[in-house]
């Protein structure tokens, strides 16, 4: 019978306690004082990808008249980990163990992995032997170095070719049909910069700020901090031309998708209330800068889970820091933009939440893609693989939970006798973003220790919790789009009788 979710969450629970026990028992085992007498021999392996595994012979002797157990351990970033249990060897007695190590690509064309095998003989101490596994990855390096540039040289100028012929066709749509505003030339390329703010509330003046290019910048430099740590940290382990290929590649995969989410998100409100495109890359460059300062946080608080709560933080940083941090910074872009005049109702709420969730993911992703999950180290046909999976559906996710928090906000806004409470509506609306998000996060675990355990073949919760989530906020938009109709037909209406009563 397969686990239901609960059960899988458990197990998650179960797992991190287990890894805990497997580290102290890799402790205690790397400390053996006897030398255990073996004869290693490996295979001679072609590394073509990573991780691969290589085969190991171990000739090992027990001279004690009772079984001996023996472990595999292995040192990694100087402290030692527990690989498997090999067995018993027979008492008095020499064994012949073969068995398969699992190797992964390191940043490093040559290098070596430190194993042990150890024993607790019949006299209760501690008996070992250690190895090294010489790897040549420079094979392996050449061949993705090859395949990068032949994706730079396929995909980059189509992809950039489109990229550039939306952007064009967004702004020519911007400039050529401008938003009315509720003031004669309230939206021109001079309000942009210098807004008529004269008279206007604190919160409608924040919502300005939110928008102005000078704003805009100051976020994108801020941004390009980021970058610029991402490529040096590559550029460390595989070179500048490495590096360079690497950002390049995950940075026009990690841009369109979330642009054209953004575009398609613009355009529908242009067309059913005329909003500025201002609002829309206003909110997405918001989000991207979320992503920076919800990174900064996250790390901050998951180096203080580690140290305190040990094997656990890894669970306890992903299905409760991290939404919680996330959903919070983007929600105040949303939160500061909800003050303008402009964002009266669930239809724009809704629409700039999940644009703001768009530019999340935009940053989100192209730091995954390039520093925790790059072609050396997974693979170019994997790290593809991923870059189509999280830039379609992980930019979605975001969107929609964003969408929970501005959709909140505009609703409230959308009644005349609730918006003052409107700003109140951020705290339920975060709450249920986190909520959602957390769900999310523990079906990408789930997801994860259901696969590793050959339960399936492919991801299963995650993908479904996605589907619901684009579902609800499509529901959510058709009733949206129907409430405004209704309200034009209202508001008509009223506009005739008045002209009548003239």
């Amino acid at each position: 019978m397969r686990p239901n979710a609960l059960m899988i969450i458990a197990a998650l629970a179960l797992l991190s306690n287990a890894a805990y026990s497997a580290d102290n028992l890799a402790g205690e085992l790397s400390e053996y004082t006897s030398a255990l007498r073996t004869e290693v021999s490996m295979e001679n392996t072609v590394l073509t990808g990573s991780p691969q595994l290589i085969g190991v012979k171990i000739q090992a002797e027990n001279p004690f008249e009772m079984a001996m157990p023996v472990y595999l351990i292995r040192e990694s970033s100087g402290e030692w980990e527990f690989v498997k249990f090999l067995g018993g060897l027979p008492a008095d007695s020499t064994t012949i163990i073969e068995l398969e190590v699992e190797v992964r690509y390191e940043k490093q064309a040559r290098q070596k992995t430190h194993y042990a095998v150890v024993g607790r003989g019949g006299d209760g101490e501690l008996y070992g032997s250690d190895f090294w596994v010489e790897e040549d990855w420079s094979g392996y390096e050449s061949e993705i170095n090859r395949s990068l540039s032949g994706a730079i040289a396929t995909y980059v100028p189509i992809i950039g070719t489109l990229l550039v012929l939306l952007i064009s066709i967004v702004g020519y749509t911007a400039y050529s049909s401008r938003s009315p505003g509720i003031k004669e030339d309230e939206y021109t390329l001079t309000t942009l910069v210098f807004p008529k703010v004269a008279g206007r509330p604190f919160e409608e003046k924040l919502a300005d700020v939110m928008i102005n290019p000078v704003m805009l910048l100051a976020e994108l430099a801020c941004v390009s901090v980021l970058v610029a740590l991402m490529f040096q940290g590559i550029e460390q382990g595989s070179g500048w031309e490495n590096a360079l290929q690497v950002m390049l590649l995950s940075a026009v995969g990690s841009f369109t998708v979330p642009f054209f989410y953004f575009a398609a998100a613009w355009y529908f409100e242009k067309r059913e209330e005329g909003k500025p495109l201002r609002f829309f890359a206003g909110i997405f460059v918001w989000g991207m800068f979320a992503a920076l300062l919800s990174l900064i946080i996250s790390s901050s608080v998951a180096s203080e889970l580690k140290a305190f709560m040990l094997a656990s933080y890894v669970i306890v940083a992903t299905t409760v820091v991290s939404p919680m941090v996330e959903e919070i910074m983007k929600g105040l872009g949303v939160l500061f933009m909800s003050g303008h005049h402009e964002y009266n109702d669930t239809l724009t709420g809704l629409l700039l939440g999940f644009t703001c969730g768009a530019g999340f993911a935009f940053v989100e992703n192209w730091f995954y893609f390039s520093t925790k999950a790059n072609p050396f180290e997974i693979g170019l046909v994997s790290w593809g693989t991923l870059i189509v999976y999280r830039s379609l559906f992980n930019t979605l996710a975001h969107g929609c939970f964003t969408a929970a928090i501005s959709t909140t906000i505009g609703y409230i806004r959308g009644v005349p006798k609730l918006r003052k409470f409107a700003r109140l509506a951020f705290v339920p609306g975060v709450f249920l973003a986190v909520v959602i998000h957390s769900i999310f996060n523990i079906s990408a675990l789930a997801d994860g220790f259901v696969v590793a355990n050959r339960e399936a073949l492919f991801f299963v919760f995650n993908p479904m919790l996605i589907i619901l989530l684009v579902a609800m906020f499509f529901l959510v938009l058709v009733t949206a789009v129907i409430d405004e109709k209704k309200r034009r037909v209202r508001q008509a209406a009223y506009e005739s009788a008045q002209r009548q009563a003239q």
